[in-house]
């Protein structure tokens, strides 16, 4: 009988780490080429190296192995957006740290990957696709707005802003940035640095304040 989907690797040694690395990278590989009904486990044990026994040793089945790349991707993905919150600690204006933080959005969503991903949870037609789509929003987008909703609070908190919502302002705000941006790219559309810094620009500029003549 194969483990539980929910059971997770503990104790391991800098080798088993190892083996758990090179599993997790050849699972994003297959899973982004092939999809997640697809993508076939042997096929992922060929490339990383190991015995299905240790697939589900370490993480249950199929199902757990996707979750465990999306929890990597995301934990390396969002370790770059800690710079948010380091700009609220050092005085950074508003809108300096919002505009780092959008650029950083556009640069990571845009990621070759990340259009992956999405690719992959948007077309998944699987028995899994209800807990796989929600694996996503929780370690993609829900996460990604928690980050900025958390600068925004503070800064209420601190007097600087007035916002009702601070996580809804958060998706607003990254809405405005995004635009049709995901959309293009996972159509094979080349988006032009030009016309990410100028959306950028201007979401920040609505965003803090607002369309109407000063």
């Amino acid at each position: 009988m194969q483990p539980e989907p929910n059971a997770k690797p503990c104790g391991l040694t800098p080798k088993g780490l190892e083996r758990q690395k090179r599993i997790l990278d050849a699972a994003r590989d297959v899973f982004l080429e092939q999809g997640y009904d697809n993508a076939s486990i042997n096929e992922i044990m060929c490339r990383a190296g190991g015995s299905l026994s240790t697939l589900y040793r370490l993480f249950g089945n199929k199902l757990g192995l996707f979750e465990a790349m999306m929890t990597q991707t995301s934990n390396r993905v969002f370790a770059a957006f800690e710079a948010v919150e380091c700009a609220a600690r050092r005085g950074d204006s508003p809108e300096q740290a919002l505009k780092h933080y959008g650029r950083l959005m556009l640069e990571r969503v845009l990621s070759q990957e990340a259009v992956g991903l999405y690719r992959l949870v948007t077309t998944d037609c699987s028995s899994e696709r209800d807990r796989i789509q929600a694996l996503f929003y929780e370690q993609g987008p829900k996460r990604l707005n928690g980050k900025l909703s958390a600068y925004l609070q503070t800064q209420v908190e601190q007097g600087g802003m007035q916002i009702q919502d601070t996580e809804l302002a958060a998706f607003q705000f990254l809405e405005m940035v995004k635009g049709n941006f995901q959309l293009r790219a996972m159509m094979g559309m080349e988006i032009p640095e030009s016309e990410r810094e100028r959306a950028v620009e201007q979401a920040v500029e609505l965003f803090l304040y607002g369309a109407t003549r000063r």
